[in-house]
């Protein structure tokens, strides 16, 4: 079994969001890798579950020389290191790409020129054409790649209304450096019709003012280092929020309730501007400015409106029951090899499938004796490329290359059984990069225009447009992906 190594810090300075969503990968993959937490020295050790297998990084070991060490600690070739923290960008992930690891990034900036093998990115409205630079990569972005644990997953194909708010749910992560904690309790106290305050405290909490206000308000209630069980049971008991727009968001549209939401960091911003947006959210704007006043102000407009629903509404569209099967996917064993006469059969039953039928250019069925003779003919050309994909040691869909005289012409075909997986992007960058192995010249698609599912695939493999065209009467586009430098 493949190990994988999970890299995160989090400490009262930095806060504990990272490590936090790194536990979220964890549950994810825990049943299909042997995984190994490193953290380093300073971080707050104490909230990492007992049971996760936990290597510390020496204090000793700065920054520049961690992919060394980590290069020493574990076979790259055997291993692939997921890093989420502001400080895994640029040279840090060259230098594990240089020492041999796979690396999957998780991104929230949308600012550096990234190396890693997979950019995750779960904020909403993204494409790649955002991010700087960042080459050969597979991205997965938008909710479709939420972080969120098992049980939220599960929390959220539950339906649920709020026709009134009288209990609330306040948390602002691990550290709470500016104290908007006890600013928001603050406020929540002096709003009559709130009868209960639940308050969330993160392991790097380190004030004293909300714990004062729980001695002379029976009302509050204060909670430290919940469990994943414990706490969404705290949030069931709720039916109005306050958080920042980080992953408790998430897990609070997870259980849905009408939620006042901000920003304090520069890396909530785009959750923020997007669950705005998109309506998931009454909208707080810029949280470090805030005093128990502007709490109070935002959340009596809250308490005068009666729109909750419709925002419930819109955070039920949010998660799919796929999330965890799309992160399985990004790690599966992604292999190629050419195709032989012996794969005739298997390539006729995934071109004549009905789908692939109708989004092909010549829609009619296909007959397996002529498709036999076509195919032993087209082995034996020079111009083609036929890879067999194989996830895990199972034939997965086929890639095949024909090459013209000033370009090449990509076609893909899944498995029924691979489909929904979102394979698509990662087949065709990876079997990009064996086709530029031998040869330069550019690579066209050609999509029918109505295939929206297809060219939504090729764009997240790095294909841009090229023009608008006619295939066969079909309304169809090019998109063209050319040859990129390797990494320097």
């Amino acid at each position: 079994m493949t190990h994988l190594i999970c890299r995160a810090d989090g400490n009262a300075s930095t806060g504990l969001g990272h490590l936090y969503r790194m536990f979220a990968l964890y549950e994810i993959f825990k049943d299909n890798f042997n995984i190994i937490f490193v953290t380093r020295e300073d971080s707050e050790t104490k909230v990492i579950p007992k049971n996760y297998n936990t290597l510390l990084i020496p204090s000793s070991i700065r920054l520049e020389g961690e992919a060394e060490w980590l290069f020493t600690c574990f076979k790259a070739n055997d291993n692939i290191i997921i890093a989420d923290g502001y400080q895994f960008v640029g040279d840090y992930q060259k230098q594990l790409r240089d020492f041999g690891f796979y690396l999957m990034y998780i991104d929230d900036l949308v600012s550096e020129k990234l190396y890693a093998n997979i950019i995750v990115n779960h904020s909403q409205n993204l494409n790649r054409n955002l991010f700087n630079n960042s080459e050969n990569a597979v991205f997965a972005l938008g909710t479709k790649y939420a972080i969120l644990r098992p049980m939220f997953l599960e929390a959220a194909k539950s339906d649920r209304k709020v026709n009134c708010i009288d209990t609330a749910f306040v948390c602002f992560g691990g550290a709470d450096v500016l104290d908007l904690t006890s600013k928001a309790a603050e406020a929540l106290l002096e709003c009559k019709s709130i009868k209960k305050i639940h308050i969330v405290l993160g392991g790097a909490y380190k004030h004293n003012s909300i714990f004062k206000l729980a001695e002379s308000n029976s009302n509050l209630n204060i909670y430290q280092n919940l469990s994943e069980e414990k706490l969404i049971t705290v949030m069931r008991q709720c039916n109005f929020a306050i958080v920042p727009s980080s992953t408790i968001l998430y897990e609070i549209c997870c259980v849905k309730m009408p939620v006042l939401s901000g920003y304090f960091v520069d890396n909530q911003k785009n959750v923020y501007n997007a669950f705005k947006h998109d309506e998931l959210i009454y909208p707080a704007g810029d949280f470090s400015k805030y005093t128990s006043e502007d709490f109070k102000y935002e959340i009596e407009n809250i308490l005068n409106k009666s729109d909750y629903n419709y925002f419930i509404a819109n955070q039920s569209k949010l998660f799919d029951s796929k999330i965890k099967q799309r992160f399985l996917n990004l790690l599966s064993s992604l292999k190629f090899r050419k195709a032989t006469l012996e794969d005739s059969k298997l390539i006729f039953d995934w071109s004549n499938d009905d789908l692939v039928r109708q989004n092909s250019f010549s829609s009619e069925k296909l007959v397996f004796k002529n498709h036999k003779q076509w195919f032993v003919k087209k082995l034996k050309e020079e111009n083609q490329l036929f890879l067999i994909a194989l996830v895990n040691n199972h034939e997965a869909g086929l890639i095949r290359y024909t090459l013209e005289e000033q370009n090449a012409v990509v076609g893909i075909s899944i498995s029924k059984t691979f489909r929904g997986k979102q394979l698509a992007a990662r087949f065709l960058v990876e079997s990009a990069k064996e086709y530029f192995k031998i040869n330069a010249l550019p690579i066209f698609a050609y999509i029918k225009k109505n295939n929206i599912a297809s060219i939504k695939s090729f764009e997240n493999a790095g294909y841009v447009f090229l023009r608008d065209t006619k295939v066969k009467d079909n309304d169809s586009v090019i998109y063209q992906l050319k040859i990129k430098d390797s990494y320097d």
